[in-house]
Order: structure tokens, then sequence, then C-alpha cells
């Protein structure tokens, strides 16, 4: 095989921003201030700079309208990874400059219903993962700038109330997506849902690295423009066609683990032994039956599927 050595040279970049966090932590208001910011830097390049929110939360898209300008679209279910592809090169055909996705999480609930839809198997991912791949590399490859949101990954903790009442609360940490889509942007925030700031979790423009939790504005999107109009000239990606490798083995342990400390809640908090053990047999098969040996299961899907049974049980 033949290899074609040549001087790296900084080209410009189409940014692509995620913003993850429970509801109530700003996400919907975040994008919108960022938005505003690119959009101000490259009304200055005279470069697109319109605006448009793909809206998936009801009226919530509306919001605010009175601060800020923007187009809407609101998408409708099924929210299968087609229609997003097609959303995002609606935006790009129709000259828009900044595309916001909220949210990008009802893509992933979707794939995981196809997938039962499907057999609800491990083999019934090779025919909802090429979908779902297609979507992150519409995303990664469009030549506009994307910021899309993602809800909160849900986490466990056991609390008791002045009452001595045992409960189970919630903690949104991660992004509510397959394991690592968060990584696929330029930069990635996680939102607190109790004050609203925001910690970078990813920076490749280094702008952010140092600044700690911070509430994100118009001035974060101008930067983001300058940095990614510093180089010279833009060249479309081009991606070869590899098979899919599957699913590291870190991923479904790291899901395991919290399969593992959602069951130990709930059976603190009174759900019973049984139910708990219904809820993981319910989508976990070994050799044509059912198990309840969560710490058995080999595929990250699968595992994921059983945790949201297992959120079903939560009082």
């Amino acid at each position: 095989m033949g290899f074609v050595v040549k001087k790296a040279k900084r080209e410009e970049v189409y940014a692509k921003i995620a913003l993850m966090g429970a509801s109530g932590s700003g996400k919907t208001y975040s994008a919108l201030r960022v938005a505003t910011g690119m959009s101000t830097e490259l009304e200055k390049l005279g470069k697109p700079n319109k605006i448009l929110l793909g809206n998936t939360e009801a009226s919530r898209g509306l919001y605010y309208a009175n601060e800020f300008e923007y187009d809407i679209v609101d998408l409708a279910a099924p929210f299968t990874p087609e229609m997003y592809v097609d959303f995002i090169n609606f935006a790009v055909k129709e000259g828009y400059g900044i595309l916001i996705i909220d949210s990008t999480s009802p893509e992933w609930d979707e794939c995981l219903r196809l997938q039962q839809q499907a057999g609800g198997n491990y083999q019934a991912w090779g025919k909802i993962s090429p979908r779902h791949d297609k979507f992150i590399q519409s995303i990664a490859d469009s030549p506009i700038h994307i910021i899309a949101t993602m809800r909160g990954k849900d986490q466990y903790e056991v609390e008791k109330n002045d009452n001595g009442k045992t409960t189970v609360k919630k903690l949104g940490v991660g992004a509510k997506q397959r394991d690592g889509f968060e990584y696929e942007f330029t930069c990635t925030f996680l939102l607190d849902q109790k004050t609203n700031m925001a910690d970078v979790q990813k920076d490749n423009t280094h702008i952010f690295e140092a600044d700690g939790s911070m509430v994100l504005t118009e001035r974060h999107g101008e930067k983001v423009i300058e940095w990614a109009n510093s180089g010279e000239g833009y060249t479309p990606p081009v991606r070869n066609s590899k098979p899919d490798t599957g699913i590291e083995a870190n991923e479904i342990n790291e899901k395991i683990s919290q399969i593992d400390n959602l069951a130990k809640a709930l059976g603190e908090a009174g759900v019973s032994k049984t139910d708990i053990a219904n809820a993981v047999k319910k989508h976990f098969v070994v050799n044509g039956k059912p198990s309840a040996n969560y710490n058995a299961i080999k595929n990250s899907e699968v595992a994921e599927i059983v945790i949201k049974e297992l959120e079903s049980l939560i009082k």
C-alpha cells in the first residue's frame, strides 16, 4: 500500500458542541446563548449565521423566543436516525450557519425500541447500529456548526428523609445516548441542574480547559468561531468503510456496575428481589433461558435495556 505524506496544515472547522445535563440544567438556554455568540462572529466574517433549532421538547423550544433570534422546526416521532440525518441535511441545504438539535436523546431511545422490535437480541444490533452510526457521521461531517443537547444519564443513590423513609434519588450524569457519543464532538459540557454551571468534559479547542465551572454565554460562542476559522480552506471529510467492531468490554463493565448500583438501591428501597430478578430476566437470555445473572451480560445495549427496565421499578 502506498502512503502520501504532506505537511500538516490547519484548516477551517465546523464546530460540533455537546451539552449534557438533567432536566432543568439549562441545556436549551445555554445552547441559544452560545449559538447567538457564534452567529455574531459568523456575521463579522461574512458567513452564513442564521440559527435553526430542531425541537423535540414540546413547547420548551419557544420559551426563549423573546430573548433570541432563531428559527424553529418541531421534530415529530418516530425519532429515527434517518429523520435526524434528513434534518441536518435540510439545515445545510437551507443555508443555516448554526443548527441546534434539542435533543438527540430521543434518537437513542428510538434505536433501543427498534432493537427490541427486531428481536431484542445481540443480532438485532447488526441492523440498528449502522443506522445510528450514520447519524453520528452526519453530525461530524456536515458543513454546519452544530450544538446538540442530550439528557443526563442516570445514576442512583439511596436517601432517607427526616421521617426515616428510604427513597431512590436519580443523579443526572453523562449522556442519555450510546456510550461514547458525547466524545464525537469538538467540545462537550456537562451542566449542573442546581447551578446551571457547565464543566467541560472534552475540549479540542483548548479554550475552556482552565475555566473550571462556568455559565455558558454568547462570548463562549464567539470564541469557538474565532478558533474554528483560524485555519485556511476546508476539505470535506471522506470516510473509509469499516466493519462494526462491536462494543468495548469496559463499556459493558460500566453498565453492569450501573445495574448493580441500581439493583442494590432498589433493594434498599423495599423492592423485592423477585421483581428485580424478573426485570433482568425479561431482557437477558442465556442458552435460550431467561437469566437474572446480570454480571454475565456481554452486550452493552442489552445492559442498557435492563437498566431502563429496572428504572421502571423506581417508586
